[in-house]
C-alpha cells in the first residue's frame, strides 16, 4: 500500500516516519522539504495549497490513502476535491472543519450549543475593541481569528497593552480578533478521530511550563482527567459538536482537537483543531497501539464505526519539549530507545520522553538534552 503525506512540519515527520515502519504500507510520499525526512519518506515537489496538482499526483502513482496534517490545506477544501474524485482521504471538508479554522465561528456554536465556554467578544473593529478591554476586568486574553496565523495569544494585564495589541493586530488582513476574560486553570488537550458519527478519544496532553505566547513543554499520560470528566466531555461538547455539523454541513471526519481549562470537574473549552498540534502529536503518538494506518484508512473509506470500539493505548507517561540549540552529531550518540525526535519546518527538534512516570521521564529528558546541547561543548 502507498500513502501520501501532505504537510511540512513535525507532524508530517512524525506520521511519515510512523507510515514507513508499518507492515502496511510499501512506499511513502510526503509533501515535507525537510532534508531530514527523505531516509525514510519520497519528497514530493508539490506545495501543500497546490490541490489540483496534488490531486493529479495521486491519481498517477495510484496512491491508496492520503493524511493531511496541513491546516492549509484543509482550508482549501482538499479533503472535498479527493473525495469528489474517487480517492480515499485522511481529513475534514473545509465546509465542516470551519470551527477549527476560525476561532469566531467556533465561540458562536458553543453559545449556541451552550457549551462551557470562557466570556468572550468578537470584534471587527479596532475603536470597539479598545473600548471593550478599556471597561473589562482584567486580565484579558488577545487572540486572532485564524489558526493559520503566526500569532499566539497574548495575556495582557493593563489596558495600555491590550491596547497595543488590538492596534497590531487590526493590521493583518483579517480584521478580526477574540479578547477572552483570563481563567486560572489547567489548559488540557483533547484529541479524538471521528467520521462525524462515532468519536473515539486518541490521546490528550497538557503544559507544564505555562506562557501563552510560547509553551514548549509537554505531559501525555492515561491519567491527566478523570474517566466521569473524559466521558462528560464526549457527551457534552465532541457529540453535541458533530451533530450541528453535520447537520448544517457534511460530516466532519478526521482529527478533532480541542482544547480546554480544567479545574477539578468543571471545564471551560477554548477551540477546536483539524489535526494535532505538533508539540502534541509528539507526546500522543507513542501512546498509540492502535494501527494508525489501518485506523485513518477506516475514517477515509467509511468502515470507522463498524470496526472500532475503542482505541489501544499504552500507559506511558510521555514528555516533550523544543529546541534548537542542539548538536546534530551528538544527537546520533544517544543509546536510548525511550526518547524519540522530530524536526519541524524551522529545523528545530522535538524531543520526546518515554518512561513508565512523569518524573522519570523528566529526568531523563533532562539529562538528554544537556547532552545534545552546544553549550555542552
Amino acid at each position: 500500500m502507498s500513502i501520501l503525506i501532505i504537510g511540512s512540519d513535525a507532524n508530517a515527520y512524525s506520521i511519515a516516519e510512523y507510515m514507513s515502519k508499518n507492515e502496511n504500507v510499501d512506499i511513502v510520499f510526503t509533501t515535507s522539504r525537510s532534508e531530514k525526512i527523505k531516509s525514510f519518506a519520497n519528497f514530493v515537489d508539490i506545495s501543500e495549497n497546490d490541490t489540483d496538482n496534488l490531486l493529479d499526483f495521486v491519481i498517477a502513482n495510484d496512491i491508496d490513502l492520503t493524511v493531511v496534517t496541513s491546516m492549509i490545506a484543509i482550508e482549501n477544501n482538499i479533503a472535498g476535491c479527493f473525495e469528489n474524485s474517487g480517492r480515499l482521504i485522511f481529513a475534514p471538508s473545509s465546509e465542516s472543519a470551519g470551527i477549527t479554522i476560525f476561532k469566531s465561528l467556533a465561540k458562536k456554536m458553543m453559545y449556541k450549543l451552550k457549551i462551557p465556554t470562557i466570556k468572550f467578544g468578537i470584534f471587527e473593529r479596532e475603536n470597539q475593541a479598545i473600548d471593550y478591554v478599556y471597561q473589562a476586568r482584567r486580565p484579558l486574553i488577545i487572540k486572532n481569528d485564524t489558526q493559520i496565523s503566526d500569532a499566539y495569544p497574548v495575556l495582557t494585564n493593563s489596558f495600555s497593552k491590550a491596547k497595543s495589541v488590538i492596534e497590531k493586530l487590526f493590521i493583518s488582513p483579517e480584521n478580526k480578533i477574540i479578547i477572552e476574560d483570563y481563567i486560572d486553570a489547567q489548559k488540557v488537550s483533547l484529541y479524538y478521530i471521528t467520521d462525524g458519527y462515532s468519536a473515539l478519544k486518541i490521546g490528550n496532553c497538557i503544559s507544564y511550563d505555562e506562557n501563552l505566547s510560547y509553551m514548549d513543554n509537554y505531559i501525555s499520560n492515561s491519567n491527566i482527567l478523570s474517566s466521569e470528566l473524559d466521558l462528560k466531555i464526549l457527551n457534552e461538547v465532541v457529540y453535541p459538536i458533530l451533530d450541528d455539523i453535520s447537520f448544517h454541513n457534511q460530516s466532519y471526519s478526521g482529527i478533532l482537537g480541542v482544547d480546554l481549562l480544567v479545574n477539578e470537574n468543571y471545564y471551560n473549552v477554548i477551540e477546536f483543531y483539524p489535526f494535532f498540534k505538533q508539540m502534541h502529536l509528539q507526546t500522543i503518538l507513542p501512546n498509540i497501539k492502535t494501527d494508525l494506518y489501518c485506523l485513518f484508512l477506516s475514517v477515509a473509506n467509511g468502515s470507522f464505526s463498524d470496526e472500532y470500539e475503542f482505541i489501544d493505548t499504552n500507559n506511558y507517561s510521555c514528555v516533550s519539549r523544543i529546541t534548537n540549540n542542539f548538536d546534530e552529531n551528538k544527537l546520533s550518540y544517544i543509546n536510548d530507545d525511550n526518547l524519540t525526535y522530530a524536526y519541524t519546518t524551522a529545523s528545530n527538534i522535538i524531543l520526546t520522553q518515554i518512561a513508565q512516570t512523569t518524573n522519570r521521564a523528566r529526568k531523563n529528558l533532562e539529562e538528554n538534552i544537556q547532552f545534545i546541547s552546544k553549550e555542552g561543548d
